[in-house]
């Protein structure tokens, strides 16, 4: 937008809506982590057919989040508040992930043709969230930020845990080592199902056939083809704590004094369960050209049944908010094909290139039994719903009132939002909002390329295409509607009819398409000759120079004003939301650069 004096002697800078640089920069946020990660894997045979290994891990990650207004700085001065008096909060989150895997297999051969394989085993992961926090406003100086010296101090606890354990039992069968067919039962419970709702059993089948190991198969440039096909069933478990229903403490006056009140505060799900998918998977798998090509072809089916689906609480109950709940089914199918080769392969270089496409088809089938139709949502303005016959969080545009030449008719000098009136007999539009396209991407696409040059030197680069959906430019529309620093809204040559338009409540114009091309990563990377790192004890040692985001091209463009809104695509205001998709104040993938080595012993 439009810039103004970057260190300006104003409460605010011009230019800037709230907070400029010299202001936000007064705001100490500092997050400092530290993090280990411990493992240990047994493998232990007892007979020549008997096997079994065990895998026991921890993921321990600590955090310090310090944020601190200094009480002299001008922040304080203009922010008024808690930081307006000086402001420290010091939070300490710590996570703990503790896995423990266990499998064994009794392998035997019946006949010299028939083969066997049956495993079992267990798996549990237990995951705990804990964070201690203290605040306090009113400091008396910046250089004594500690909170046992502010004016008023606060004092806050978060505590997670869930633990989920499955089991599973397994036979594979292989007949002259060219087909093999596998059964499979999966038991699983999860502590944050809901008390109502105990295990959830997941079957799965697949087989697959070499069928180039038949004497009947000369096709000389393939060595080898392996066709395979399988059904199986997969589930989602609920986030911790959203099965349960919870009241919050809150304050209120009874009889001149203050008291402590329980008030409602989440719906919760007694009955809330696993959501499963069942999944059909047709493919086959290929080497060419003595190994110098390879391809990989996949399709699948997907219907994923009693979907987590989140849905308004019930105003009678007096819980507000929504609630998730198992409803409906939903439907993805698409492709994956998965190409590798070696274009050149000489003695002083060879290049290794890798191509990944993907698509992927989403569509809200039905809502089941629920009493639903639709369900709105989006940040700034409602431009997402969930509708049957439609992708999950798909966008809906909402247009103005136009004339037979598409410009919008003025009235009283404003304009007028399509109401359903103005849908006609048009089958994807309601409530005047029509649909425009999906909010994920439907196609994909990868393309990565190393380079080797005497075996010493590497070239690795990754370019990513993403596309077939949609973006909303949340703050096109609020600097257009409210701050009104756009290029349009100050421009004189505008016409009344596009300034009442950009200044509406209409969401068109700010829904974009964003396909990008991103080239993700390219690094440089050699290794030091071996008789020279000998010579210190090194096995090798590789110096590497790489950067990341450092080109792209996107659709996700206004033409009426460059830097309008993000000019990266993937950003999103709301960072945990399944389906939002949100351009407003968001921080763009940085370009980064790394220089590292790493040492072989």
């Amino acid at each position: 937008g439009m810039r103004g004096r970057a260190n300006a002697l104003y409460s605010y800078e011009p230019g800037y809506r709230g907070y400029g640089p010299v202001l936000a920069n007064e705001w100490d946020t500092q997050t400092r982590t530290e993090r280990y990660t411990l493992g240990a894997t047994v493998n232990y045979q007892p007979f020549s057919w008997f096997t079994n290994r065990l895998i026991i891990g921890l993921d321990n990650a600590n955090r310090e989040v310090t944020d601190f207004t200094n009480p002299e700085g001008r922040y304080s001065a203009v922010s008024g508040g808690a930081r307006g008096r000086g402001y420290i909060d010091i939070t300490t989150p710590t996570s703990h992930i503790w896995t423990v895997d266990y499998s064994g297999t009794v392998s035997n051969d019946f006949t010299e043709d028939v083969t066997s394989a049956f495993s079992a085993g267990v798996q549990l992961t237990r995951t705990t969230y804990e964070s201690f926090g203290a605040a306090g406003d009113g400091l008396v100086s910046g250089s004594l930020n500690l909170v046992g010296s502010a004016a008023t101090t606060f004092g806050d606890q978060d505590f997670q845990e869930q633990t989920a354990l499955g089991f599973y039992v397994q036979e594979q069968v292989g007949w002259k080592n060219r087909l093999f067919g596998t059964a499979a039962v999966r038991v699983d419970d999860n502590s944050a199902f809901g008390r109502d709702f105990s295990l959830v059993v997941y079957p799965k089948a697949q087989v697959s056939y070499v069928i180039s190991e038949e004497d009947f198969f000369d096709y000389g440039f393939i060595d080898e083809l392996k066709l395979r096909g399988a059904w199986g069933q997969a589930g989602n478990p609920p986030q911790p704590f959203v099965a349960d229903r919870t009241y919050g403490p809150a304050q209120a006056v009874d009889n001149g004094g203050v008291v402590t009140i329980l008030r409602p505060a989440s719906y919760g799900n007694p009955d809330l369960k696993a959501e499963t998918g069942s999944e059909i998977e047709l493919g086959f798998d290929a080497s060419l050209f003595e190994g110098r090509m390879g391809v990989e072809f996949t399709y699948y089916n997907q219907k994923t049944k009693d979907a987590l689906i989140s849905v308004p609480a019930p105003p009678s109950t007096g819980f507000g908010g929504s609630y998730f709940t198992n409803v409906g089914e939903i439907s993805n199918t698409g492709i994956e094909l998965l190409l590798t080769g070696q274009p050149i392969y000489q003695r002083n270089f060879q290049w290794d290139a890798t191509i990944a496409l993907s698509t992927n088809a989403n569509e809200l089938v039905s809502w089941g039994d629920a009493p639903l139709e639709t369900i709105s949502f989006g940040s700034f303005s409602q431009v997402q719903k969930h509708v049957p016959g439609y992708p999950l969080g798909g966008f809906w545009s909402h247009d103005v009132v136009r004339d037979a030449d598409g410009n919008p008719v003025l009235t009283n000098g404003s304009v007028t939002l399509e109401g359903e009136a103005d849908c006609g007999t048009a089958s994807d539009c309601i409530g005047g909002k029509r649909y425009l396209g999906p909010s994920l991407p439907t196609r994909e696409i990868g393309l990565t390329n190393v380079f080797t040059l005497f075996n010493n030197f590497r070239v690795f680069t990754n370019l990513d295409y993403k596309g077939g959906n949609y973006q909303w430019c949340a703050i096109c529309s609020i600097r257009s509607r409210f701050d009104r620093n756009t290029l349009v809204n100050n421009d004189p040559n505008t016409t009344p009819e596009e300034l009442a338009l950009i200044r509406s409540q209409q969401t068109l114009r700010w829904l974009k398409e964003a396909d990008f091309i991103k080239l993700r990563e390219v690094s440089l990377s050699y290794t030091l000759p071996g008789n020279l790192t000998g010579r210190v004890g090194i096995n090798s040692a590789t110096v590497t120079l790489s950067g990341r985001n450092l080109w792209m091209w996107t659709k996700y463009k206004f033409d009426e004003q460059d830097g309008l809104g993000s000019p990266d695509p993937e950003v999103n205001f709301s960072s945990n939301s399944a389906f939002g998709r949100t351009d407003y104040a968001s921080i763009p993938m940085l370009r980064q650069f790394a220089v590292g080595m790493r040492l072989s012993f």
